[in-house]
């Protein structure tokens, strides 16, 4: 992918995009019954604790360098390096059989065609207990053969194609349909941008499973012109390992990711397959945990706070302290809370498989 000329003028211009049209409103006096009146509010108490804290920042890091804060690697890539920051965590996995699961989706009637609640619950009746036993139905031995070649033969794509076509991906049988893939395959995915409405990403957060412990890779925009080089090793990190595990990222991260690479004249590969975790969460907590955020979820399940932790749609202003003054203090939150968000979002996708 070669730079076209639109994005000179938007590496000019991003710094008057980002201050000259904010895409939040502070709630005078924390008066949330008028948050509603507005759009993307944040209360004027943390608003006033955020610009505190850049401030502190600017001054705690005015001496250090973005390589002394966070100690990284450069990756290259066609068009020029991307700073990388790779840290290591603890994971608790659960156990990983896929041969568990084939069995357990052998006895799921409802996955042969033409089999709805009340067939299945009728043919149960009759000793039909799994789809093998279906092969002697009159009726639904050729579905059924179809059906169990795909489940003994197939892919995890293609078993994982056959139990979406009849359960929607918010389902505990399609969650579970997971474990068919081995462990090396999934891919944590979450972006920091600056803003909405097609502006720069300026840090790429990928996550996968080395040696028991979960591995970040935070692709870091030190400067505009490294956007391109972090959206291509994020890429490559998607195609290296197929499945990728988000919230939300089917309506945000990866429409965003595929926006921004078509900026620059390219495509982001597509993944072999995409776990949104928020429709499950959704459908297992809503009712204990309303909002089922992130930070939410994470700290009702897993009783993890945060702490000194910036509005997302504050987001662009620390980068813009950091860009002004080059301090990379300002930065510490931003990569400290995309990282937190990796961690929470595998422990959140294995809890959620373990119980499916």
């Amino acid at each position: 992918m070669t730079m076209p000329l639109v994005f000179e003028t938007a590496s000019r211009l991003w710094r008057d995009r980002v201050t000259g049209s904010q895409e939040y409103s502070v709630i005078k006096n924390d008066r949330l019954h008028r948050a509603f009146l507005s759009r993307s509010p944040v209360p004027e108490s943390e608003y006033r604790a955020a610009v505190s804290y850049r401030t502190a920042l600017l001054r705690m890091f005015q001496d250090r360098t973005l390589e002394d804060v966070f100690p990284g690697r450069f990756v290259a890539t066609p068009e020029g390096d991307t700073y990388c920051i790779s840290r290591r965590h603890p994971l608790p996995l659960p156990p990983w059989d896929g041969d568990s699961t084939r069995r357990a989706l052998l006895a799921d009637l409802s996955l042969v065609y033409g089999i709805g609640k009340q067939t299945k619950r009728y043919l149960k009746g009759r000793g039909y207990r799994t789809i093998p036993d279906l092969l002697q139905h009159r009726r639904f031995s050729a579905p059924a053969r179809e059906c169990l070649r795909v489940l003994e033969e197939g892919s995890p794509c293609d078993v994982l194609s056959l139990v979406s076509r009849w359960y929607p991906p918010s389902h505990s049988r399609h969650l579970a349909s997971a474990r068919l893939f081995d462990l090396s395959d999934f891919l944590f995915l979450d972006i920091e941008t600056l803003g909405i409405f097609q502006r720069p990403i300026i840090l790429v957060g990928v996550a996968f499973v080395e040696g028991g412990r979960l591995a970040t890779d935070q692709f870091l925009v030190r400067s505009m012109e490294e956007e391109l080089p972090a959206l291509l090793a994020a890429g490559e990190a998607v195609r290296k390992r197929g499945v990728i595990v988000t919230f939300n990222g089917r309506a945000f991260d990866v429409p965003y990711l595929r926006e921004r690479c078509a900026l620059y004249g390219g495509m982001f590969p597509a993944a072999v397959t995409h776990f949104d975790v928020l429709h499950p969460a959704r459908r297992l907590f809503g009712q204990k945990y309303p909002d089922c955020r992130l930070c939410t979820l994470e700290r009702g399940l897993f009783g993890i706070t945060r702490d000194q932790d910036v509005p997302s749609m504050m987001v662009p202003e620390f980068y813009e302290a950091y860009a002004i003054h080059d301090n990379p203090g300002p930065l510490v939150p931003i990569v400290e809370h995309n990282c937190q968000d990796l961690v929470s979002l595998a422990r959140l996708f294995f809890h959620l498989v373990e119980a499916a």
